[in-house]
């Protein structure tokens, strides 16, 4: 960052100011027209700054008023008229490089507005200049995560966000290569952090579907992100989650599983469980007979009401491979009742 001309530049003789390129210097305004600003510079020196540099850098153009001060920075130190030549847009760039630094050095968090979107992340304008918002440096609100990693899905979630105000945190700024990376995870993660030191298994909270997928849908609360999975979504069978949810939906969740930032989520564990009470109609001994739906390694499984289902080991058929059974689907089976299986959803039976 350049100081301002009475910091930094040499007086040479009886009171000449020599001007160098680069630098930076104080003037005031003595006309101003829509062509040009003329100012009255140190020593005595007229400065002259063109219209194509008075605009501010990232900012609307200005009427000054003369007697009013201005900085700008010095861009030749004499034309052929024996001006200085000034540029406001170059010296604002330079405050906006600085002020960058200093926000990244004390991982200060600042606002930012979305521009553009490109597959590999965000391009966002901070006073006039670009930033670069990865993918990866998304809060899970905001990450576009699509089955099957779609490309062509991917940009639209990330072209949805043009226009919006993002909270951000500067990851790297580089002068030299004019490359500034933010981040928009870094300026939530004290929230985050806080969120999962308080978070115990059992707790409900609740939160916002960030993603829907065919496994399950994700929830985020707090700046953090857990997975409900289908199987969890719902005490009956949902084979599509995307017909039962959409991004932005609010939802209730329990905590059943914490694995360092790795959550795991349920809904259906916050309502009754609906098998209980079927369940609760058998009692061990009973006799019950039930329709072949199906078999595997595991046994042999059959209907005994809708939604109830009965399962035989293979032992009860006298054999160790499901491939030998000679069964039909539909077949009609009779066995006793040997386990109510609350936590699998199923009766436990043996053949009679």
């Amino acid at each position: 960052m350049t100081k301002v001309m009475d910091d930094l530049l040499a007086k040479n003789g009886a009171g000449v100011v020599v001007y160098q390129i680069g630098k930076t210097t104080k003037g005031t305004v003595i006309d101003a027209k829509k062509e040009r600003i003329l100012l009255e510079l140190p020593g005595g020196v007229t400065g002259i700054i063109p219209k194509k540099e008075t605009t501010g850098f990232g900012e609307e153009s200005q009427a000054y008023e003369p007697g009013v001060e201005i900085e700008a920075s010095i861009i030749d130190d004499e034309n052929d008229q024996g001006l200085v030549v000034l540029s406001l847009r170059r010296a604002s760039q330079d405050m906006v490089w600085a002020e960058l630094a200093t926000f990244f050095e004390e991982e200060r968090i600042i606002k930012v507005k979305i521009e553009e979107a490109n597959k590999g992340g965000l391009m966002a304008k901070y006073k006039g200049l670009k930033a670069f918002l990865p993918v990866s440096q998304l809060t899970p609100t905001n990450y576009p995560r699509v089955d099957g990693a779609d490309s062509g899905a991917i940009l639209t979630k990330l072209q949805s966000h043009i226009g919006k105000e993002f909270v951000v945190k500067v990851i790297n700024v580089d002068r030299e290569t004019g490359k500034i990376i933010i981040s928009e995870k870094a300026a939530h993660q004290e929230q985050a952090k806080k969120t999962l030191e308080n978070l115990q298994v059992g707790d409900v909270v609740e939160g916002e579907v960030s993603g829907v997928v065919k496994f399950g849908i994700f929830v985020a609360f707090g700046g953090i992100e857990g997975l409900v999975h289908l199987s969890e979504l719902d005490w009956g069978l949902v084979s599509n989650p995307a017909q039962k949810y959409k991004i932005g939906d609010k939802v209730e969740v329990q905590v059943i599983g914490i694995d360092g930032e790795k959550l795991s989520l349920s809904v259906k564990r916050l309502a009754e469980d609906p098998w209980i009470e079927k369940g609760n109609k058998y009692s061990v001994g009973q006799e019950v007979e039930g329709k072949v739906v199906r078999w595997n390694q595991q046994g042999v499984f059959v209907e005994v009401e809708k939604d109830v289902l009965g399962a035989f080991s293979l032992e009860d058929f006298g054999i160790e491979e499901s491939s030998s059974l000679e069964i039909k689907v539909g077949e009609i089976l009779k066995g006793e009742l040997k386990e109510i299986n609350f936590e699998s959803h199923r009766l436990e039976l043996k053949k009679v």
